[in-house]
């Protein structure tokens, strides 16, 4: 089958060349690369011009966001297998033919997807993407249920095929919109995980999942969205797994309003974490630590 891979890039820097170079290393015979420039301003469309003979090109006149741009060169890709990677990581050997092989191999397949090494602006090895604990899950079962845990399905970790790509609706306009597909998917693709690292995630400044802050509220709100609009989730999964799944996403939003200094909002967004998970005396114990925890004096003129 033959292999598109799509690479969506907005100002990748000084990551995108080897980015795109390490993605050629690797294509096997008769694949197709395709580079989507998504208004960039800082030079990448430059760089990827370079490619011109080595890739088909599209370019965004102003930044879609990397959902829409990796749709756009899914909709304009030839192949029937489709693979993405992010325009600041690194593709490592054997990622196209390990995870196409799975696919080769069992029809029933629709999506297939791969560990990572974190690394850092260097290249110097972090650790698993996925840590060991949730590797032995998934390698039992990727469905629903595990999605609901986290983001562990990377763009530029998985293959699917093209046709159910499209019939699923692409990526949507969001900002955590990779877990949000691997939720969608989970609901309506057959999904398998393969232990393998097959891409370097390097971690810097720019990189989006290092905004912790914001980013826990984008994975809040995702999820809060999601479950409001597929209730088919909880009639999969169960209230119950859902509703812990919330509670977790609300205690952690609750973290990073703490240290950002707003121990009100870090109280209330607590609060909503044990109204849904009332069982969990961890929940309770740091609604109550803050609740006591002295205010910061106001002084009057």
């Amino acid at each position: 089958m033959k292999l598109s891979a799509v690479i969506a890039a907005h100002d990748a820097g000084p990551f995108l060349a080897p980015a795109i170079d390490s993605a050629l290393a690797d294509l096997p015979p008769d694949s197709e690369l395709i580079l989507v420039d998504d208004g960039s301003t800082d030079g990448s469309a430059d760089v990827i011009a370079r490619y011109r003979d080595r890739a088909r090109i599209f370019s965004n006149a102003t930044a879609e966001g990397p959902g829409e741009a990796r749709n756009r060169g899914a909709r304009a890709a030839t192949g029937e297998i489709l693979a993405f990677h992010d325009a600041d990581d690194l593709v490592l050997p054997g990622r196209f033919g390990a995870l196409v092989e799975v696919l080769d191999a069992d029809p029933a397949v629709d999506l297939v997807f791969g560990n990572g090494i974190k690394c850092d602006a260097e290249g110097r090895p972090l650790g698993p993407v996925i840590p060991a604990r949730y590797v032995r899950r998934l390698k039992r079962r990727a469905g629903p249920a595990e999605m609901l845990i986290g983001g562990f399905v990377y763009p530029q970790g998985l293959c699917i095929r093209r046709a159910r790509f499209l019939e699923l609706g692409g990526f949507v306009r969001e900002r955590v919109e990779d877990w949000e597909f691997a939720l969608r998917a989970s609901l309506h693709l057959r999904m398998r995980f393969v232990d393998r690292a097959v891409f370097a995630y390097r971690r810097h400044a720019g990189s989006m999942t290092m905004q912790q802050h914001a980013y826990a509220h984008a994975m809040l709100a995702m999820l809060e969205r999601f479950v409001s609009e597929h209730p088919e989730l909880s009639e999969r999964v169960g209230v119950r797994h859902v509703r812990r799944a919330r509670a977790r996403r609300f205690a952690r939003a609750a973290k990073h309003r703490a240290r950002a200094g707003d121990p009100q909002g870090a109280a209330e967004a607590l609060a909503r974490a044990v109204e849904l998970a009332p069982g969990s005396l961890r929940y309770r114990w740091r609604l109550l630590s803050l609740q006591r925890a002295p205010r910061p004096a106001t002084h009057s003129t």
